[in-house]
């Protein structure tokens, strides 16, 4: 029994949203209840028949001939771990010991159980056959080539092809790729998950701050590659000042798949501009990296409130000026500064956001979201009026999109959350970061909704000599591979705590506030009134850095006074209080509720509520059900009076004004 079910004073409204949520609930649970569970071993298996990947992509953005590995997918559990051995990875036909799922898929979903937060190893497997038509009839049969793209699996994944070792790959929320050799006729994919983590992982395990959901978490892809591949296109906008000329450039990286020397041409459009990119001659598996610019010279500024895209395109050409491949993606121009005052800027113009923190989760298909769900988590967003979203974990695509569509700005962070001084202190560790950092730059900037590169997340407090060495060296990267945003890193932090020199290298600090919630720092951040002037005193400490808060929230599950923590009046009462103070600070660019809907967090978890409803964390101004809280529309409607858009900031050495909301 959940605790909005056992308080007291829970409202009749409510109750009749819980007991209809229940009984849909309770039909749910029966219709899995009557699937075909997994046969025992030797037991004949369900029926199960190769087919072929449908053509198109859940998402916009990036090469032509993606197909989409979706349809039915067989699913085994190993939680003793015994199917490497046992060669479940073999090229059998038989089904003995699987069930039939659906790919994104996390296997653990609806099990809340340690075992399930801790990790086990699960299987998945499917059996497909070439789409037709796939590739144009003057490509030869030596210059087919396919290659199998997985958008996340949590956390460790080993790949076979009709029994052959395709690769493997570690770490969750980012893409990766293998070189696929199918055969005529069945192919059968099989793939081994592993999502048991240590605290040397990103994010560290086994508990951590969110349940720990394996499985093939988003899409699977096939794509159909021509001789050569437009592997990667980074575009780059450059705009000096908002009335300024915009340069945009662009890099493409185009390998040749092919044991044979291929002569390509590259060139693009960028909105009405053409880009010629040249030509190469490209040995057998070299790669050629591409370059070219254009000006835009009267650009369409992206913004919150009107977010112009510009379609980008690149077309790869053979020797006789037929197409081998595309690609497709959407930019918008915008610039993305630290004034001299210490102030994110948005094309000139001063940010005073507001907006919620994202999980990717649903209590009923845990960390595999569909596109309806992902939808759903920003049509939330928009409601509540955000003008900005943050998560622990690089975002699904498909919200990126979104982001991009609707002009919301993205706090964008790698997992480095929580991690002991001694990782940060490890070379191996480093590297294994510095590595997802640099892959989600390459792979999401791209987007002009992404406002800055987070490189962690409540790393030690006060920060040692391990972690000041880490953010240097991730800024120091960040900034190389993409010097037209900002870094920033989120800190716990309280009153007593000195200015950290560790911050230098970052341009954006942001503060997780929980004062009159969580008892930091011997019982200092107890007081809600502490809060306004330990934010000054964040403010004296980095005056020249924008300071953002990154999480501000409390647990809420039933009715009750406004005194007693836990209560949905309490929660209201909060976050009113707690906005009031960020509107007196001029200075402050942004603030980011935590978190937009409850999600499960760890066995165990109380979240500081006296009634609490473990694993649940119920700081959400949504309920795991998607029914809003009150705090929801106390939140909103201070949202959409806040001046979160504003005019163009004042000279260095003036104070900076409120702005206005979407006064783009």
């Amino acid at each position: 029994m959940g605790a909005e079910e056992r308080a007291p004073g829970i409202s009749p409204y409510r109750r009749r949203i819980i007991a209809a949520v229940g009984v849909l609930g309770s039909l749910f649970a029966l219709s899995v209840a009557l699937l075909p569970t997994p046969p025992v071993a030797n037991a004949q298996g369900p029926a199960y028949a190769a087919s072929p990947p449908t053509l198109g992509a859940l998402y916009r953005d990036g090469q032509a001939g993606r197909y989409l590995l979706g349809g039915e997918w067989l699913y085994r559990a190993d939680p003793g771990d015994q199917g490497l051995a046992a060669g479940w990875w073999n090229d059998v036909a038989a089904t003995d010991g699987w069930s039939v799922v659906s790919v994104p898929n996390a296997y653990n979903a609806g099990d809340l159980s340690t075992l399930s937060n801790s990790g086990y190893v699960g299987w998945y497997r499917r059996d497909f056959t070439l789409p037709a038509h796939a590739f144009a009839s003057y490509v030869p049969a030596a210059g087919r080539h396919w290659i199998i793209r997985f958008e996340s699996v949590n956390y460790r994944a080993t790949v076979w092809l009709n029994g052959r070792l395709v690769g493997s790959h570690t770490g969750a929320y980012l893409p990766f790729e293998f070189d696929l050799h199918p055969r005529s006729g069945v192919n059968r994919l099989i793939v081994r998950v592993d999502d048991r983590r240590g605290a040397g992982d990103l994010p560290p395990g086994p508990m951590g701050g969110w349940w720990n959901y394996g499985g093939l978490l988003r899409e699977v892809y096939l794509r159909a590659v021509q001789q050569a591949d437009i592997e990667n296109l980074q575009l780059r906008t450059i705009l000096p000042c908002p009335r300024c000329a915009a340069t945009i450039q662009e890099q493409a990286w185009i390998r040749n798949v092919t044991a044979t020397r291929q002569r390509v041409t590259l060139s693009g459009r960028f909105g009405g501009l053409r880009l010629q990119f040249g030509h190469r001659t490209l040995a057998p598996h070299a790669t050629w990296v591409a370059h070219a610019t254009a000006v835009v010279a009267h650009p369409r500024l992206w913004a919150p409130g009107h977010p112009t895209l510009y379609k980008a395109t690149l077309a790869l050409t053979d020797a006789r000026g037929r197409t081998l491949g595309g690609y497709t993606t959407y930019s918008g121009i915008r610039s993305i500064k630290v004034n001299a005052n210490g102030h994110l800027t948005l094309n000139g113009r001063l940010l005073n956001l507001r907006g919620a923190f994202i999980h990717e989760q649903n209590y009923l298909t845990g960390a595999a979201l569909s596109p309806g769900q992902l939808a759903s988590l920003m049509g939330w967003e928009r409601e509540l009026g955000a003008d900005v979203i943050r998560s622990h974990y690089p975002l699904n695509p498909e919200i990126l999109e979104m982001a991009d569509r609707y002009g919301i700005l993205v706090w964008d962070e790698i997992p480095v959350y929580q991690v002991a001084d001694q990782y940060l202190g490890s070379a191996a560790w480093r590297t294994s970061a510095y590595s997802m950092l640099r892959q989600n730059i390459l792979d999401n900037q791209n987007h002009p909704s992404v406002m800055l590169w987070s490189v962690g997340n409540e790393l030690p407090t006060p920060a040692t000599a391990n972690e000041a060495s880490y953010i240097a060296g991730a800024a120091a990267l960040a900034r190389r591979l993409d010097p037209t945003r900002p870094v920033g890193m989120a800190i716990s932090s309280w009153p007593g705590v000195s200015c950290q020199s560790a911050y230098a290298p970052l341009d954006v600090i942001g503060y997780n506030d929980y004062f009159g919630w969580y008892d930091s720092g011997g019982g200092t951040t107890d007081d809600r009134d502490a809060l306004s002037p330990y934010l000054d005193s964040l403010r004296a400490c980095y005056p020249r850095k924008a300071l953002f808060v990154t999480e501000f929230g409390f647990e809420a599950n039933r009715d009750g006074p406004v005194e007693e923590r836990g209560t949905y009046e309490f929660q209201s009462n909060s976050a009113a209080f707690h906005l009031g103070v960020f509107a007196s600070k001029p200075w402050l660019s942004g603030a980011i509720y935590f978190a937009l809907q409850d999600f499960a967090a760890q066995p165990g978890w109380t979240g500081g509520n006296p009634l609490p409803d473990p694993p649940w964390h119920l700081k959400g101004l949504i309920d795991r059900y998607g029914v809003p809280k009150p705090a929801f529309s106390v939140v909103s409607a201070i949202y959409h009076h806040t001046v979160q858009v504003g005019p163009a900031a004042p000279a260095a050495g003036r104070r900076a004004p409120a702005g206005s909301r979407r006064g783009v």
